[in-house]
């Protein structure tokens, strides 16, 4: 979802760097941007000088585009230097598609959480498969339809064409490690709710965060309940992470990987916690009666519904509702043919 950015969140520019060019955000940390086939149609890369190559942080998603603008990259900018480290935030395709393509070209390293990575590796080993009995058995009690349940599988498969290989070793990341990258020690900030180890990067050297997905600049990441965890409750995981960017000093650069560079990070924080307590307030309105997480998502996300972003909608509203039952401000009732509705409390 778009939040309006306040006048407490000052952008450092409103124009990104065209596919092919590298853009310097603060001292040897330059920015590139590869366009994405889908309806968020960017990703954000960080580059680093080291010695006679590059650092990289995230890789971009499997696609001849993608790959096209890395070409222009490689053959302009970087000029001529090899990729040497290779370093991921987080194991979404977007971020991790193309980390095999580049560690075997370049036969770099590849740092990551141990979590992410191998999220990464499991996606690889269902794809193809489909919605398994259990899967598709979930989303119908949660009020899906069977022609749902198709729509979603054929979107998931859409979106797991585009990442592979995943490398197959890493140098693991852990929250508090203080790696070195083109120079500066950044320190890593491991968060929860979006993926379930999300690696960001503080350099205290500048005051500089390399957010990935955790904190964005317009719009909130995508915090869902997805079927193969079908109890989780994700939106706690994510507030609960929050706090680990409070203590950094107000005029911390934030490098997003969708949207624009930016200061104000407290504010956008703020921001953050606001957006899901009013969508909470917003669901828990419609549960007076027990509905549906299917009925409630039609309700909260209409447009999304309408617009095949069905999936997300979905996942987005279940995540409220667990964590509404973890507040204790719903309840859930499941019949006898293992249907299952919410109430609010």
């Amino acid at each position: 979802m778009d939040l309006t950015t306040s006048r407490d969140i000052e952008l450092l520019t409103d124009t990104p760097p065209a596919p092919g060019e590298l853009r310097e955000v603060a001292p040897n940390l330059l920015w590139a941007r590869l366009p994405l086939p889908m309806r968020l149609n960017h990703v954000n890369l960080w580059f680093m000088r080291e010695d006679d190559g590059w650092v990289v942080v995230d890789a971009g998603l499997d696609t001849q585009m993608c790959r096209d603008a890395w070409e222009k990259l490689l053959a302009g900018p970087l000029a001529g230097r090899p990729i040497r480290r290779l370093v991921l935030t987080h194991g979404h395709p977007d971020h991790v598609g193309l980390a095999g393509w580049l560690t075997e070209r370049f036969d770099c390293s590849f740092s990551a959480t141990r979590t992410e990575w191998l999220f990464a590796n499991w996606r690889q080993a269902q794809y193809g498969r489909g919605f398994g009995a259990r899967m598709q058995r979930f989303f119908i009690a949660h009020g899906g339809s069977a022609e749902i349940v198709q729509s979603f599988a054929a979107q998931d498969a859409a979106i797991e064409r585009g990442e592979f290989p995943v490398p197959e070793q890493l140098l693991r990341l852990r929250h508090g490690d203080r790696p070195r990258f083109g120079g500066r020690e950044f320190r890593v900030i491991v968060g929860r709710g979006h993926a379930d180890e999300h690696a960001s990067f503080y350099a205290p050297e500048g005051h500089l965060l390399i957010a990935g997905d955790q904190i964005l600049q317009r719009i909130t990441p995508v915090i869902g309940v997805f079927g193969y965890e079908p109890e989780s409750d994700p939106l706690s995981d994510y507030l609960d992470s929050l706090p680990r960017f409070e203590d950094l000093p107000a005029d911390t650069l934030v490098l997003p990987s969708h949207g624009l560079p930016f200061y104000g990070l407290q504010a956008r924080l703020e921001q953050l916690r606001g957006h899901h307590q009013e969508r909470l307030d917003e669901l828990l309105s419609h549960m007076r009666e027990p509905r549906s997480t299917f009925a409630l998502a039609s309700l909260i996300f209409d447009r999304a519904m309408q617009e095949g972003q069905g999936r997300f909608a979905f996942a987005e509203t279940l995540a409220h509702l667990h964590y509404a039952e973890t507040l204790g401000t719903a309840r859930r009732s499941v019949d006898a043919e293992g249907n299952i509705t919410f109430v609010r409390i």
